[in-house]
């Protein structure tokens, strides 16, 4: 008799750690700006940086995708020279990747996505 309400204790004490536990959680304040903005543009980038290394852009493909992609919100160097120039410059979200030519030539490709 005596096992049987030692171990009704326990388990009565084992659901009131769970309850405390789950509203503690639940009550915990979350980040009210936190969304998946930084994620889809991270995405985009790195979308962008595979297209590029199937094919191998010119300077002008450059451009013109990272103006449709990214609405004019973006920079790209290219082995350290600036392609694609940004005015705005507030948050920001980088990715970079080393590509290789037709000729197997080495080219650091870098993206950087400004956004609010």
């Amino acid at each position: 008799m005596k096992n049987n309400k030692r171990g009704f204790l326990i388990s009565f004490e084992a659901v009131l750690a769970i309850l405390i536990l789950g509203f503690c959680i639940l009550f915990i304040s979350q980040n009210e700006t936190s969304d998946l903005k930084e994620l889809l543009i991270f995405q985009q980038e790195n979308d962008l940086l595979k297209v590029w290394s199937v094919n191998f852009p010119n300077e002008a493909d450059i451009v013109l995708d990272t103006k449709n992609l990214f609405e004019g919100n973006a920079e790209v160097f290219i082995d350290g020279k600036q392609i694609v120039k940004c005015e705005k410059k507030k948050n920001s979200i980088a990715s970079e990747e080393v590509l290789l030519d037709q000729w197997l030539g080495e080219h650091t490709f870098r993206v950087v996505v400004y956004f609010n």
